[in-house]
């Protein structure tokens, strides 16, 4: 069986709840107040069920005062009842909530002309026409008409089947993985206590699940599961649905909460939107605070991003609430001023944001790219906004609006676009524009160190800890990789620097200086040149002229009779140095040994090699701190 929301609205008293009465036999005016004065106030719940399907009515309140009411029951509904009564005609409701329902998106509508026992046929066929003109301003056409009268039932079984053919050309909707439902009514039944209903906007869920409250972060424990009465051992999506739960009493909840699925929504008090106004509405100046209606509830909300909302245009803003709301992408809500009362337009969420990137063009650049895209290109502008992402399911279906059955092919196509790329073995995507970014940016970099400095070398991981702001490690090794795959980075070893003159080297030449390099990587006890010719079975003029190479480039030190040096191991040496000099300004040979962790062989040149330099002074057996060991210290 078919399950189907209609929402019934219409001008106040134009006969909604006599029509749904009429249908479900169910009076939906519960609330004293609305008995005395004769007008729905609040939602209204009923079912029928007809040719193999149920059909779930709310009915809407339609008095100016209470349409925030009827925006917490139009939210999710299938079908849309205008009721217009024929003895009243067209009435301002009538044009607003035409105009709500084009706004959420509401594709199926009929108009129910009631009160025809009160008019002539004449009169009818008038107020049809007027409808047929007003309707098409707000995007309907052929909307059918049926003439009902709910005091002597004509129409009632034609509503009904009408109601039925259109049930059958209504697709299911996207169940969604994460549960959700805004709340719009909380009651307490005798014996049974809380109750919490509303309709199921994704996901399921079963007697005994845990859900939690989104205001508050409580979490409640669903005791049993009513669907219009009958009691049910699940729920799922497009379902009214009322929650007997544990853990929390009515005064606790309230209309425009929400029970989501624990750990998996957003709350944010900045929302990405794209806002359509009405072409009635006035000019709104931004920053502008308006009324937003939101799932069930309502808020303050700041709109910036744009200078001014021109009545009948679209423009991306940046929503700023007075709480933090549920919003997921693509989900509808409407804006009203808060004076005069009177809605202005309606949106789409776009992208839940945060406060840090509010006020930025970044953000509503996004929101731009995002606005017109087709799923794989949503995808692609999320990753080069963020540079890098691992999704994640929820990520994807509720910030980019993609299934989790989709989410593969939509990454293959953004790959084959070049757009994207992803980390071998991992979900780990990056974003083309950001690697460029990074590209760009070392280049400069190692160019200006070149020339600002006789050492155009880099220790590799230092210019990664430099970079880490453009994103994380993985992203960044991936752009200098990229950098000297393409010739325009020489890597030596763990050194590297921007291709020049003085860097650039044959491939066979590179090959052979990274062999040579790495026999001194964290090598306090270096090899002589003899020894790296035998190892590397090259001759010993080559050795030679790579090591001065290395020595020209800085990436090693000459520390005299032969003896070579890492530049990193030396940088570390001087460290090691400041350390033992804080502790005792004055130190023997043999302290310094055991702390570089050398023999004596090597102790004494490269002790030497430090007076030289400045790094240590020495008097007679004993050295103190030079005046050049700060500047190594920094430098390293």
């Amino acid at each position: 069986m078919s399950y189907t929301i209609v929402g019934v609205i219409g001008h106040i008293d134009h006969g909604k709840t006599s029509l749904v009465a009429a249908l479900t036999g169910v009076d939906t005016d519960t609330h004293p107040e609305e008995k005395r004065r004769g007008i729905t106030i609040d939602l209204g719940f009923a079912s029928f069920k007809e040719g193999g399907h149920q059909f779930a009515l709310i009915d809407a309140p339609g008095h100016q005062k209470y349409i925030g009411n009827l925006l917490a029951g139009v939210s999710g509904i299938d079908v849309g009842l205008l009721v217009v009564a024929c003895d009243q005609g067209i009435q301002e409701q009538t044009l607003e909530h035409a105009a709500i329902l084009s706004m959420l998106g509401v594709q199926r509508l009929v108009v129910v002309q009631s009160r025809i026992d009160l008019v002539t046929d004449a009169v009818r066929a008038e107020l049809a026409e007027e409808l047929e003109v007003f309707l098409d301003d707000f995007g309907f056409q052929n909307v059918p008409m049926v003439p009902v009268s709910s005091v002597t039932k004509v129409g009632i079984s034609e509503l009904k089947t009408l109601l039925c053919e259109i049930a059958d050309t209504i697709e299911v909707r996207p169940s969604g993985q994460f549960f959700r439902m805004p709340v719009d009514r909380v009651f307490s039944m005798p014996g049974r206590g809380c109750v919490i209903a509303g309709t199921v906007w994704s996901g399921m869920l079963k007697t005994g699940d845990n859900l939690e409250l989104a205001n508050s972060g409580t979490m409640v424990r669903v005791r049993e599961i009513e669907v219009h009465g009958e009691a049910v051992d699940d729920s799922r999506v497009g379902y009214r649905t009322a929650l007997n739960v544990t853990g929390v009493s009515v005064s606790d909840v309230e209309r425009g909460d929400e029970l989501i699925q624990p750990g998996v929504f957003r709350r944010s008090q900045f929302v990405l939107m794209e806002i359509r106004t009405f072409r009635d509405a006035p000019e709104i100046k931004c920053p502008a605070t308006l009324q937003l209606h939101i799932a069930a509830s309502a808020h303050a909300a700041r709109i910036t991003g744009t200078r001014r909302l021109q009545p009948g245009q679209s423009a991306v803003v940046v929503v700023e609430t007075d709480s933090p709301v549920v919003a997921t992408f693509g989900q509808k809500c409407l804006f009203r001023l808060p004076y005069p009362v009177g809605t202005v337009g309606g949106a789409t969420v776009l992208a839940v944001a945060d406060g840090s990137t509010k006020r930025t063009r970044k953000l509503i650049s996004l929101g731009e790219k995002i606005a017109m895209a087709n799923a794989t290109e949503r995808l692609i502008a999320w990753v080069e906004f963020l540079g890098e992402v691992q999704p994640t399911p929820e990520w994807s279906e509720l910030q980019l609006g993609i299934a989790a059955e989709d989410f593969e092919s939509c990454v293959e196509e953004a790959i084959a676009m070049g757009a994207v790329s992803q980390l071998p073995k991992s979900n780990h995507l990056i974003s083309t524009v950001a690697v460029n970014n990074i590209q760009r940016h070392v280049v400069e970099m190692l160019k200006k160190r070149a020339e600002e400095t006789v050492d155009a070398w880099s220790v590799e991981e230092s210019v990664i800890r430099q970079l880490d702001s453009f994103g994380s490690s993985p992203l960044i090794r991936i752009a200098l990789q990229a950098l000297v795959d393409d010739g325009r980075l020489i890597r030596l070893g763990k050194m590297i620097a921007a291709d020049s003159g003085e860097t650039n080297m044959s491939k066979k030449q590179q090959k052979r200086m990274e062999q040579v390099v790495a026999m001194f990587d964290d090598n306090r006890s270096p090899p002589t040149l003899k020894e790296i010719s035998d190892q590397l079975q090259l001759p010993i003029d080559t050795v030679t002229s790579l090591s001065r190479f290395a020595v020209q480039t800085g990436i090693l030190l000459d520390a005299g009779n032969g003896l070579l040096l890492s530049a990193q191991v030396f940088k570390q040496f001087c460290v090691e140095l400041k350390e033992l000099f804080d502790a005792n300004p004055e130190q023997a040979v043999a302290d310094i040994r055991d702390r570089w962790q050398v023999t004596r062989k090597h102790a004494i040149p490269f002790l030497e090699f430090c007076d030289a330099l400045k790094v240590t002074t020495r008097t007679e057996n004993v050295r103190s701190a030079g005046p050049k060991l700060a500047a190594y210290v920094s430098e390293s």
